[in-house]
């Protein structure tokens, strides 16, 4: 299992991966580490580039991104859906 699903209370224990990336994640833009996924645009990004595409227009802002495991990378269950609206969605 993840590490961040192991330590409890860290904020990654909604991780999903039963086993370790073998690398980092990096953002599609500016090459640094992703925190989010956009399923829509098939990206990973980092939080200033995800602000930065996604508050381009009405559209763009719609678009529901996943957070990435801070430990792992892997996808949670964690979505960030506008500008700033988190939510937790159920596993099933």
């Amino acid at each position: 299992m993840c590490k961040g699903l192991e330590q409890g209370g860290n904020r990654s224990s909604s991780c999903l991966k039963q086993g370790f990336s073998s690398g980092l994640v990096n953002c599609e833009l500016c090459n640094s580490r992703a925190s989010l996924y956009c399923q829509a645009d098939d990206a990973y990004l980092c939080r200033k580039c995800d602000k930065w595409v996604h508050q381009a227009n009405f559209l763009a802002l719609r678009h529901i991104r996943c957070f990435l495991c801070s430990t792992c990378q892997s996808l949670t269950q964690r979505y960030l859906i506008g500008a700033s609206h988190e939510v937790m969605l159920p596993t099933m």
